[in-house]
């Protein structure tokens, strides 16, 4: 159990098969109050079909018994000229719209970034607000070379990466995929 800057006591376990309807449910319920229900939900669905989802890094918070979060992390690459560097992105992070403030994705994003780092990745990738995210220790990922394979303007603040291990990504310039 943790307890949220709010004071709710969640518990954050691994997503099973059997959450997987009720999960969807819930990040579409959860993008579609902020009016991004479009692909979201499918999204989620279609990650779980891939080879690069890690069901050890899927994770979903309850609130006294009831699924009310959902964060994944899955595997992506960086692309250099040379090789592949496998690591991680983040998902959109979901909680029901009813308990959204309470501080439930920042438990769950600092759960999922911890369980990452003692699995041995050193980084984690994303697309997502700069003003919610800098507080986790993401930063945009040109300052490290690294550039999203969308981002033709080099410098996207949007694009971020939350290094786990101080100066693994030193020296790395490629591009990452994913969406």
């Amino acid at each position: 159990m943790v307890k949220t800057k709010s004071g709710l006591e969640i518990n954050i376990r691994n997503e099973t098969p059997t959450d997987y309807a009720e999960v969807n449910d819930l990040v579409y319920t959860a993008f579609s109050s902020v009016g991004h229900e479009d692909d979201t939900a499918g999204y989620l669905i279609e990650v779980r079909k891939k080879d690069t989802f890690i069901p050890e890094l899927s994770f979903v918070a309850e609130l006294n018994g009831k699924i009310v979060g959902q964060i994944t992390l899955y595997h992506t690459d960086i692309v250099t000229q040379t090789s592949r560097i496998t690591q991680l992105v983040l998902s959109p992070v979901s909680v029901l719209p009813e308990f959204a403030n309470n501080g439930i994705a920042s438990e769950m994003i600092l759960h999922a970034l911890e369980k990452a780092k003692r699995m041995g990745y050193v980084a984690v990738f994303l697309q997502g607000d700069p003003g919610f995210y800098i507080k986790f220790g993401f930063e945009p990922t040109y300052k490290h070379g690294i550039y999203h394979q969308k981002d033709e303007e080099r410098n996207a603040e949007y694009c971020m990466v939350k290094v786990l291990v101080p100066g693994a990504v030193d020296g790395i310039s490629g591009v990452t995929y994913y969406d």
